[in-house]
């Protein structure tokens, strides 16, 4: 059994709620990237259950911050493992809203376009300069492979709210370009 299928096990099995966000979820809107890692969006409040859950699969707790825990697995065969904490409301209303997907043979969800495109606007804003130019053309990306109207009152707001206007104005100038 794989990664993607034991982590389908366990937090069935434990009551885990969880979306795929990251290089993985931005590859199934049509914009294609390659990873390095996995990406799980979490419970805040479920950060022992997830700690616990990794140890269990052969992972070492390498960094953990308020919101970010970072896996590393034992061996090299595996994906190291990036969970974003987020509070229970915020999880609800993307699950809400998510897709989903078969990956690697294990049936998983991923946020909407719309939240997915929250989350990297949000690392943007926030993000160290190492970061920022896989980010911004994932965001581009999804913006372009997704038809998404950036003159929309909903897309600009969404920026504005989670982002910046500078990032938004960057975005529109990166589309323009076709």
């Amino acid at each position: 059994m794989g990664l993607f299928e034991q982590i389908v096990t366990e937090t069935q099995r434990k009551g885990l709620d969880f979306l795929v966000i990251g290089g993985h979820a931005v590859n199934f809107y049509g914009y294609s990237r390659e990873t390095a890692d996995l990406d799980l969006l979490v419970r805040w409040d479920a950060r022992a259950a997830w700690a616990e859950l990794f140890s269990g699969l052969g992972y070492v707790l390498e960094h953990d911050a308020a919101t970010f825990m970072q896996f590393a697995p034992r061996g090299q065969a595996e994906w190291p493992v990036d969970l974003m904490l987020v509070r229970e409301p915020t999880l609800v209303a993307m699950l809400a809203d998510s897709r989903e997907v078969n990956m690697y043979g294990a049936k998983l969800r991923i946020p909407s376009p719309e939240h997915l495109i929250a989350l990297k606007l949000h690392a943007l804003k926030h993000t160290r300069a190492h970061r920022f130019l896989k980010d911004f053309q994932d965001v581009e990306g999804m913006v372009r492979t997704n038809h998404l109207d950036l003159q929309s009152e909903r897309i600009r707001r969404l920026f504005l709210k989670y982002g910046n206007l500078d990032l938004y104005e960057k975005i529109v100038r990166a589309c323009s370009d076709d």
